[in-house]
């Protein structure tokens, strides 16, 4: 039986907050064609009614939860701007690793599997992904992000995705590991980028 005095104490945002969460820790353990409504709602211990009441369909709320991993994961791996721009990319890194290991299979479910090639779903996607290259850019300090720095730091983000989906599976590197050489991947395809520019400028 739902708890009715616990779901009246929560406000709309936490209990959005709360099917959510549920939502997130469903979806990747088998196909989502599988999951139910009703397991979802008992996940987050209320009732299947007032969970349509939130999310008309499952693929809404595959969506909203979509969303709310990509700004958690935003906010995580926002860091001191302050900071030495090495040393920033650090702890981002560690930061994005940490939040991924801890959402192991739903960050491995939205990239790979789910409804993941539903097109609002993908746009959540690459939405997330043109923000990771802006924030890079930014971080760089490049006045003008001309298409061959746009292209290496997107190419580097799907490298960053690759990478951390085979670490998820291998676990064959510690965290810190695999963060020093995705930072120094980023150099390196930065610093080819900033030498063929300059090659062709010469």
């Amino acid at each position: 039986m739902v708890n009715t005095e616990r779901r009246r104490r929560l406000s709309v945002e936490d209990r959005r907050g709360e099917l959510l969460v549920a939502c997130l820790h469903l979806i990747g353990t088998r196909p989502w064609v599988d999951i139910s409504m009703a397991e979802i709602a008992a996940a987050a211990g209320v009732s299947k009614p007032l969970l349509y009441h939130y999310y008309e369909t499952k693929s809404d709320l595959y969506l909203a939860a979509v969303r709310s991993a990509a700004d958690e994961l935003r906010t995580a791996t926002r860091t001191d701007p302050a900071l030495p721009a090495d040393l920033r990319l650090l702890q981002a890194l560690a930061a994005h690793l940490e939040w991924i290991d801890a959402h192991a299979v739903a960050y491995r479910a939205i990239l790979q599997g789910g409804i993941s090639s539903d097109a609002r779903v993908q746009y959540v996607v690459e939405a997330a992904r043109s923000d990771v290259v802006g924030r890079l850019a930014d971080g760089c300090k490049f006045d003008v992000l001309s298409p061959s720095r746009r292209i290496a730091l997107r190419g580097w983000v799907g490298f960053l995705e690759a990478a951390c989906l085979d670490w998820l599976v291998a676990r064959d590197m510690t965290r810190a590991e695999l963060a020093d050489l995705l930072a120094a991947s980023l150099r390196g395809v930065l610093s080819a980028t900033e030498a063929k520019s300059a090659a062709v400028n010469a």
